[in-house]
């Protein structure tokens, strides 16, 4: 009889701990079960159900009957271009390679990449370095690719961004090419 009695006493014991922990984590009661449609809203510290609809924290205007109009996302982009390229004069092999930021937003300092091919398709390169240009400004880079051993006909292509380490709005106008004279 006393191990009886000492488990009834332990089981309401444990039932009471459980329902009252269970009223401090929702001191509101439960949350009803609403019929299909409805949600359970909690007003005035109560719960009720009640039609499925969106609220809104302001008053409409005047104009709401047109649809919000819709902008693209845009992003200030750089984009280096090559405009031209040049044998800088009384020089055999040395440049200068006029790079443009064609883009809207500021490019950072870049690299320069040119290739000497001779005729027999072997090649040479050498790289610049390309100051930080703001939107719209361009800046003559002076690059020198070794050997000396240029004959005229010889393919010089230069690609600004040769490493692919800037996002730029338009990666298809990196590359300039030219034959040497």
């Amino acid at each position: 009889m006393k191990i009886l009695s000492a488990s009834t006493i332990l089981s309401a014991l444990v039932i009471s701990v459980v329902a009252s922990t269970a009223m401090a984590a929702n001191p509101n009661g439960p949350k009803p079960k609403c019929p299909m449609g409805q949600l359970p809203v909690l007003e005035n510290g109560t719960y009720h159900c009640e039609d499925a609809k969106l609220k809104s924290n302001t008053a409409p205007t005047k104009h709401s009957t047109a649809a919000p109009k819709r902008l693209k996302a845009t992003f200030a982009l750089p984009d280096y271009k090559i405009m031209g390229a040049k044998r800088k004069m009384g020089t055999t092999a040395t440049f200068i390679v006029q790079v443009r930021n064609m883009g809207v937003g500021p490019a950072p300092k870049g690299v320069l990449f040119g290739q000497h091919y001779l005729k027999n398709n072997q090649s040479w390169g050498a790289d610049a370095i390309i100051p930080a240009l703001a939107p719209g400004k361009s800046q003559n880079v002076t690059i020198t690719i070794p050997p000396e051993n240029y004959t005229r006909g010889d393919r010089l292509i230069f690609t600004a961004d040769y490493f692919k380490q800037l996002v730029e709005s338009n990666e298809n106008n990196n590359t300039y090419g030219m034959s040497y004279k």
